[in-house]
């Protein structure tokens, strides 16, 4: 089971319901680009995803494995 943050588990995936767990998990496996984010830490990952038709960026915490977020990212240019 992939680690998760509560406000993941009972925020973003219920107000976000279209988000496919597979593709957050692939987004940590095989990410075309990964930032880490200055102020605290947290990493972001981002994946093209076809049935979106845009990047999907999902946050982790420091630790690069529990989920936080996730969303389409329109302004994301690679």
């Amino acid at each position: 089971m992939q680690p998760m943050t509560d406000y993941f588990r009972n925020d973003v995936l219920e107000k976000r319901p279209y988000i496919r767990m597979e593709w957050c998990i692939e987004a940590l496996r095989n990410p075309i680009r990964r930032e880490v984010q200055a102020d605290d830490g947290r990493i972001r990952h981002w994946i093209w995803i076809d049935a979106l038709g845009r990047y999907l960026r999902v946050v982790t915490l420091p630790d690069g494995a529990t989920l936080h977020n996730a969303f389409p990212d329109r302004r994301f240019k690679p």
